[in-house]
């Protein structure tokens, strides 16, 4: 407790827990990061820091959900809840990088702002398979960014605990839109079951460890008693109440913490009036009850806090007969005066009895080690867990963007159908490779090279290369126009004939090498983005060998442009003429051809 609200001051205690909480996700960043890039070193690292901050971000946030309901089972494990905020706010800024990272990888750079670009890139709301996943994340990450935003005690004592409270069980509905966002993201696209697995199994665990709780809880609140005249109701001996310590029991809808001291009863309220804490698992400490949470002091006979502080909680009449407390169940204002119940003296402490809030020196020996032995526990399984979310990512097959790393281009200029640059062969005379031409970031590169049909150019550009199909991002005001040259004419296209196939709209930027993975419905947003700026769409066929084809695609006739903005990163079939022209496939169809995958 202070009487000003000031920044966070470290004691002996909350350094080490901040160290090891910092040296852990440290730990687990670079582990995912750099063993990643080795074990999976065709993943752009964009990606590999997506994933390696989300993944962090979720495991914290199971961690955070366990330790309530821990404390409730074992109070040796309150040293982990004094500073659980410390793991909220540490939570949030990993959500919060991850978040940044994919709304950049996914959203920036196109035609559209980033932030609109997450909420109107995918609108399939009626569709389980094709939900737009990546809104249920900006949601939860806004619940949590007003948690964090309101996690010091001036918000608390400001919104009053009764709404701050409220606003921070906030946490559970965060957790729902990111086990949907697990669910309908990540876990759509990764064949291997592990994911599906561990978080079933951290799911169960959370679950569990609140039921079980909760059924302790339970079985309190259902204690039933009989009044006397006086409305007094027998609720405990008093030899069951330890020294110094209280009994929770359940009476007129209330829980109310009847505590033993220096030979008197005394019953308050079990709410601690800072964050609803239980005041009943606290203990007297220099003649005050102690909430074990935070150490928030309150005088046992009137409920109030020691001046110069100004907290109140309520008061209930008791009194004693026989050796059985005899509670009056209805409690008197915050802070109102009672005179205590007298029973025999009880000077001596009990055995065992360990008691510790976060904000003392050092604590007591057994509750130390009880919570190393957790500690390491945890520590051990979340870097497990992150090695097996390392290995069972799905391979990719090799794809590169030599970014950074400019050539020089000389070619013909093709506006259709793809803006491409044919190239002349050096060692096989009179046959060309074609590139297809892109602009950087999202865009296509049709507006540079708007009217250079058939003309010569010198221009400057990066390879973005994947299994033998090869693209140039052009750098703007590279390209160089050498009138001097004689146009030559293009091959003619080979038809191979018309042909119904099965497969995936992408981005041809993407796939052939920008990001890897660039295909499937983690990916889906940004290929919107890049088909919607202008990137050649294309349609990535598996073949039952494990082989993929990519032919880009054409209209045959009216706009497709809104479709496949539409089925972009769904499974679709598509007929239409197939046509060789030089080493590229491309694939010739009209609206009516392309059936998406619920059609």
């Amino acid at each position: 407790m202070s009487l000003t609200y000031r920044a966070i001051g470290w004691n002996r205690q909350k350094k080490i827990y901040d160290t090891v909480m910092v040296s852990c996700l440290a730990g687990y960043l670079a582990v995912f990061a750099g063993l990643g890039f080795w074990a999976r070193p065709n993943l752009t690292i964009e990606t590999l820091l997506i994933r390696a901050f989300g993944t962090a971000g979720f495991l914290l946030l199971h961690v955070i959900l366990c330790i309530g309901p821990l404390c409730r089972l074992d109070r040796r494990f309150l040293p982990l809840l004094y500073n659980r905020r410390h793991l909220g706010v540490t939570m949030f800024l990993l959500g919060f990088a991850h978040g940044v990272f994919a709304l950049v990888q996914f959203h920036g750079f196109g035609d559209l702002n980033p932030l609109v670009s997450l909420l109107v890139s995918n609108t399939h709301w009626s569709s389980l398979a094709q939900f737009p996943f990546q809104q249920l994340g900006f949601a939860a990450l806004l619940i949590l960014f007003l948690m964090a935003a309101t996690s010091h005690d001036f918000w608390l004592h400001t919104l009053t605990p009764a709404v701050w409270k409220s606003l921070h069980m906030g946490v559970y509905v965060a957790y729902g839109l990111l086990v949907g966002h697990v669910t309908l993201g990540a876990l759509q696209s990764e064949r291997s079951p592990v994911l599906a697995v561990i978080l079933g199994a951290g799911l169960i665990v959370v679950l569990a460890l609140h039921l079980a709780a909760a059924w302790r809880e339970r079985r309190l609140d259902l204690w039933k008693h009989a009044p006397d005249v006086e409305g007094f109701v027998e609720v405990c001996s008093v030899a069951s109440i330890s020294h110094n310590r209280a009994r929770v029991v359940s009476a007129g809808g209330e829980r109310v913490a009847i505590f033993r001291h220096d030979g008197k009863i005394s019953a308050l309220s079990n709410v601690c009036a800072h964050q609803n804490g239980p005041l009943g698992e606290g203990k007297i400490v220099d003649g005050c009850v102690t909430c074990p949470w935070h150490g928030y002091q309150y005088l046992p006979d009137s409920g109030t806090s020691p001046p110069p502080f100004h907290e109140k909680v309520s008061t209930f009449r008791v009194k004693v007969m026989d050796g059985k407390v005899l509670l009056h169940p209805k409690g008197c204002l915050p802070g109102t005066p009672q005179r205590p119940a007298l029973v025999a003296a009880k000077p001596e402490e009990q055995p065992n009895d360990e008691f510790y809030v976060g904000y003392e020196p050092q604590a007591p020996g057994r509750i130390a080690r009880h919570v190393r032995r957790a500690v390491v526990s945890v520590t051990v399984v979340v870097f497990a867990v992150c090695l097996l979310l390392l290995f069972s990512q799905d391979a990719q097959s090799p794809s590169f963007f030599e970014f950074g790393t400019s050539r020089e281009f000389v070619g013909i200029i093709e506006e259709n159908p793809v803006p491409a640059l044919r190239v002349s062969r050096p060692n096989d005379k009179g046959s060309y490779s074609r590139y297809p031409l892109v602009a950087p970031g999202k865009h296509g590169a049709g507006g540079m090279l708007r009217g250079l049909h058939g003309i010569q150019v010198e221009l400057r550009g990066m390879l973005i290369y994947r299994d033998g199909l090869t693209m140039v991002e052009v750098l703007p005001g590279t390209v160089r126009l050498d009138h001097s040259a004689a146009a030559s004419r293009a091959e003619e296209p080979e038809h191979l004939g018309v042909y119904t196939l099965r497969g995936e709209i992408v981005d041809s930027k993407c796939y052939f090498g920008v990001m890897n993975p660039g295909h499937g419905k983690v990916h889906r947003d940004c290929a919107v983005r890049c088909l919607s700026g202008g990137v050649p769409p294309a349609l990535l066929v598996r073949h039952d060998s494990g082989q993929a084809s990519v032919l880009l695609l054409e209209s045959e006739g009216n706009s497709i442009r809104k479709l496949l903005l539409r089925l972009a990163g769904e499974s679709v079939s598509i007929r239409g003429k197939v046509v060789r022209h030089g080493d590229t496939l491309r694939l010739l169809t009209r609206a009516e051809g392309i059936r998406g995958s619920g059609e």
